[in-house]
């Protein structure tokens, strides 16, 4: 039986890949205001940082190739509209989305941006599998996309 992406699953998964050292502050459910995740680094002696992700998950529909492609975009906008702070080495904002948004968004999304917004993607397969783009990974995805 194959599983079924959904937003709750790829909360789960990008979970389970941060937990070694970040920790769930906030967990929103899915019809709540806020960013889905909002997780505080435990590595870090001072505990100052913090990482806010919002996720998405993959469309089932009939026009499910247009709205997945596409799905990244309110993520992107979501996550934008909660930004108090944009303070380098304070938060992170993260996306975590189905594999086939996520190589939309690294595409589409210019690694200046990225870089400037400390933002990585948590890219999740069919499996759930996670796949973390860095900043850096976003100039290496679109400099080998533009090659090709």
């Amino acid at each position: 039986m194959k599983k079924i992406i959904n937003e709750t699953f790829i909360i789960d998964k990008v979970k389970k890949h941060l937990s070694p050292c970040w920790q769930v502050v906030v967990e929103r459910d899915l019809h709540e205001k806020g960013c889905d995740l909002v997780l505080k680094d435990v590595c870090n002696k001072h505990k100052a940082r913090r990482f806010l992700i919002e996720c998405k998950g993959k469309s089932y529909a009939k026009s499910s190739r247009a709205v997945n492609e596409t799905v990244w975009l309110y993520a992107l906008g979501q996550l934008v509209t909660r930004m108090r702070v944009i303070a380098r080495h304070a938060y992170k904002y993260g996306l975590g989305l189905p594999e086939i948004s996520a190589r939309k968004a690294l595409r589409r999304i210019p690694w200046q941006a990225a870089k400037l917004l400390c933002l990585y993607i948590f890219s999740v397969d069919d499996k759930g599998n996670v796949k973390e783009y860095s900043p850096k990974d976003f100039k290496k995805f679109q400099s080998q996309k533009s090659k090709n």
